[in-house]
């Protein structure tokens, strides 16, 4: 089987060929922005819409499972097959789609990822947090601040960023 490195930049342009507007997120943006490589298993995108995806997928020849809100509408799908694995998240949240917005190229920014990492806040999170700080790498603070307060993970950034003093 490939390696998700291998294929994600595939992935991102089928996805634009459906119409859908989606960023990497998770370890393989991390990895845009870390000094040191890391292992992961999987591509996950964030995306602005799941309309119609789900079909057009198992069209393309994937298997797919859909996660559901309560409405009965997707918001995370689950996609395997053709020697790949990707999930694609819908952007719900105001901040979500802020980090859409902000994105430059196919993976979400370097604060976005940050802030993604101390929700998810795992070791392998911290530890990508921590990585990409020795980078020196020239942040919006202050947006990283402004979403830790609003998700109440300030403690969280406070506790990684001692590390780069």
């Amino acid at each position: 089987m490939p390696e998700p490195s291998d294929y994600s930049a595939e992935v991102a342009g089928e996805l634009r060929r459906l119409g859908v507007d989606a960023r990497l997120i998770g370890a393989l943006a991390a990895l845009r922005y870390r000094r040191t490589p890391r292992v992961t298993t999987d591509v996950d995108f964030l995306a602005r819409s799941l309309d119609g995806l789900a079909e057009a997928l198992r069209a393309d020849g994937y298997e797919v499972r859909a996660e559901l809100d309560e409405a009965g509408e997707p918001y995370a799908l689950f996609v395997r097959g053709r020697g790949r694995r990707f999930d694609v998240l819908l952007a719900e949240t105001e901040y979500q789609r802020t980090a859409l917005d902000r994105a430059t190229t196919d993976a979400i920014t370097v604060e976005d990822v940050i802030i993604h990492k101390l929700l998810a806040w795992r070791s392998r999170d911290i530890d990508d947090i921590t990585d990409i700080l020795t980078t020196d790498p020239a942040l919006d603070e202050g947006y990283i601040d402004h979403w830790a307060h609003e998700w109440d993970v300030a403690d969280r950034w406070a506790e990684v960023r001692r590390t780069r003093a």
